[in-house]
């Protein structure tokens, strides 16, 4: 029977164990009433709707409240728009970057292709204004055909 009761009390106070709290040596826990505030030494305030962390929660800085956390994701979040921004914005500028080399590599092609169209033309009427240079009658001047 007792360990019956005895497992009735730890089941019962079991919610109220993990709802505590506990204060570093000397400090004393304190709730607040309605519109209360605490303040520390260096001026700092929270009120009773504060969500305080530990004082080293956050690293060297200090205690965090719930309402700095919300200001650290706002802008977090601020700073991941602006970076998703950046990020669509490059895409942009790759893809016409690559666009514009396409066009570069189908327009070198096509200067090398007239390049070879002059070179092949500038040699026929080379070989043809030799071939009038050297014609002696108007019957082989005739026959100079590019």
């Amino acid at each position: 029977m007792r360990l019956l009761v005895l497992l009735l009390a730890l089941t019962v106070a079991s919610p109220a164990v993990g709802q505590n709290f506990s204060c570093s040596f000397g400090k004393q826990p304190a709730c607040l009433d309605y519109g209360a505030q605490v303040c520390s030494s260096s001026g700092k305030c929270v009120d009773s709707n504060a969500a305080c962390f530990d004082s080293y929660q956050c690293g060297y800085e200090g205690f965090t409240c719930k309402s700095n956390v919300t200001e650290c994701i706002d802008a977090q979040e601020k700073l991941l728009r602006k970076h998703n921004t950046l990020v669509d914005d490059y895409n942009g500028l790759l893809k016409k970057h690559k666009e514009l080399v396409a066009d570069f590599d189908e327009t070198i092609t096509a200067a090398r292709a007239l390049k070879s169209d002059y070179d092949r033309i500038e040699s026929s009427l080379a070989d043809m204004e030799t071939c009038l240079i050297y014609a002696s009658t108007l019957d082989t001047a005739k026959r100079c055909t590019p």
